[in-house]
C-alpha cells in the first residue's frame, strides 16, 4: 500500500470516527421517541449499528479496497474523540435549532393545510349534507301534503258513511275493531315472551 493510499485511509477513516460521533448523537436525540416500546427500541438499536458497521466498511473500501489494519481503528477511535472534544456541543447546538426550524415548519405547514385545505373541504361537505337533508326533509312534507290531500275525500267519505251508517252496525263495527285490537295485544304478549325464552 502506497503512502498517499495510507494517509488517504487514515483522512477517511478519521472523518468516519466523526461521522460515527455525529451519528450516535442524532441517534440519542430522537431515542425517547421509541425507548418506551422495548421491540421498536431494540429493532432500531440492531438496525443502527448494522447499518454504521455497512458505512464504515464502504468507506474503507473506497480507501483501500477493504483492507483493516491497527492503525484504521486507531483513526476511527481518534476521529470519534476529536468529534467528542471538539464538536460535539456545537453540533448538538445545530441539531436542537435545526430539529426547532423543522418542527416550526410542519406546524407552520399543517395550518396551512388545515385552513386552505381541511377546513373548506370539511365546510362544503357539511353544506353538501345539509342541503340533501334539507332537500329531503322539503321532498318527505311535500309527499306527505300529497298524500293528505288525496287522502281527504276517503276521510270525507268515510265519516259521512260512518255518520249515516245505523247504530246497530256502528256498535258491530266496534266491537269487531277491539275484538281484534285485543287479539292483536295477546300474540304481541305471547311473542314477546317466546322471544324472550329463546335467549
Amino acid at each position: 500500500m502506497s503512502l498517499d493510499t495510507q494517509f488517504l485511509t487514515m483522512v477517511i477513516m478519521f472523518s468516519s470516527g466523526v461521522y460515527l460521533g455525529i451519528v450516535m448523537d442524532t441517534f440519542k436525540r430522537f431515542e425517547p421517541l421509541w425507548k418506551s416500546n422495548l421491540i421498536m427500541r431494540y429493532s432500531f438499536e440492531i438496525l443502527f449499528w448494522i447499518l454504521q458497521g455497512l458505512v464504515l466498511f464502504y468507506f474503507l473500501f473506497l480507501a483501500n479496497q477493504g483492507e483493516l489494519r491497527l492503525y484504521i481503528v486507531l483513526a476511527v477511535v481518534c476521529g470519534y474523540a476529536a468529534y467528542q472534544a471538539l464538536f460535539r456541543e456545537t453540533y448538538k447546538k445545530v441539531l436542537e435549532r435545526l430539529i426547532k426550524i423543522i418542527s416550526g415548519l410542519i406546524r407552520f405547514i399543517t395550518r396551512v393545510v388545515a385552513v386552505f385545505i381541511v377546513r373548506p373541504i370539511r365546510f362544503i361537505i357539511i353544506t353538501i349534507m345539509k342541503l340533501i337533508l334539507l332537500l329531503w326533509t322539503t321532498l318527505l312534507a311535500i309527499i306527505l301534503f300529497l298524500f293528505k290531500i288525496l287522502l281527504y275525500p276517503f276521510q270525507l267519505i268515510g265519516r259521512i258513511t260512518w255518520k249515516l251508517m245505523p247504530k246497530n252496525v256502528k256498535k258491530y263495527l266496534l266491537d269487531v275493531a277491539g275484538f281484534y285490537s285485543k287479539m292483536k295485544n295477546i300474540i304481541l304478549k305471547w311473542w314477546g315472551i317466546i322471544q324472550q325464552k329463546r335467549r
